[in-house]
């Protein structure tokens, strides 16, 4: 028995179907924090960034 096929049948190909998955998962989360990032900018900068901008104006 030559050993490519006994290292086949000892370490059987695993599919790659979950890592298909994932990708196409990140894919879709880049897309959609490219497309959405306004919002999000805006909604980071009114959390951390509100009470800043109200101690300036009453100075």
């Amino acid at each position: 028995m030559p050993i490519i096929d006994y290292w086949q049948e000892k370490h059987p190909r695993k599919s790659g179907k979950g890592k298909l998955i994932l990708y196409i998962l990140l894919f879709i989360m880049v897309l959609f924090l490219m497309f959405k990032a306004d919002s999000f900018v805006r909604g980071f900068s009114n959390i951390f960034f509100s009470s800043d901008s109200t101690e300036e104006t009453s100075h």
